[in-house]
């Protein structure tokens, strides 16, 4: 009894060892580390006038109402609901943090809810004085037995640049990457 325990205890730290020499051999901070998919672009109109709710204990809200747009993408397309809202906070150290909740309507009738997390912080450059970081995380909803219901699976990688007619059409370009 005592030989077969010896002989399970020797092979267990054998397979160990073995997992953790292979573990060991994998750079954990390789840039390989994430791969990515491209899902969609959307062009989300806004509107301009943006509902200040003032100074809250952690900087100043406001909100700012999605009127409408469209997406595109490999296998989706479709418009985006009018009535959603982009719940926004301006802290202290000049960065903004954005809660921005929608729905997508594909062109085959699918309904899906969006919630999008954006933090956009200034990072001026000699070249370009406007220049921001504007990255986020989306999470949908998607109906269950639905062609999009892979995306209620997956985590979700986004960016957030206005539209280049933004001051006279006000409006987002949102790109969207599903993190593989």
């Amino acid at each position: 009894m005592f030989k077969i325990m010896n002989n399970i205890a020797m092979c267990s730290i054998f397979l160990l060892s073995s997992v953790a020499a292979s573990a060991a051999d994998e750079n954990p901070n390789r840039d390989d580390r994430f791969t990515t998919k491209f899902v969609y672009e959307s062009r989300v109109t806004i509107d301009k006038e943006r509902v200040t709710v003032g100074q809250s204990k952690y900087g100043e809200r406001g909100i700012v109402w999605i009127t409408g747009g469209e997406f595109a993408g490999p296998s989706m397309k479709g418009k985006i609901i009018p009535g959603g809202g982009d719940w926004q906070l301006g802290r202290p150290d000049g960065s903004r943090e954005l809660d921005a909740k929608y729905a997508l309507k594909t062109d085959d009738g699918f309904v899906i809810l969006v919630q999008n997390k954006v933090t956009i912080s200034p990072e001026p450059t000699k070249e370009d004085p406007n220049n921001r970081y504007a990255r986020s995380v989306l999470s949908f909803e998607a109906p269950i037995g639905s062609p999009y219901e892979w995306m209620n699976k997956s985590v979700f990688l986004g960016t957030l640049d206005r539209a280049d007619n933004y001051n006279e059409n006000p409006a987002v370009i949102i790109r969207v990457w599903q993190l593989l």
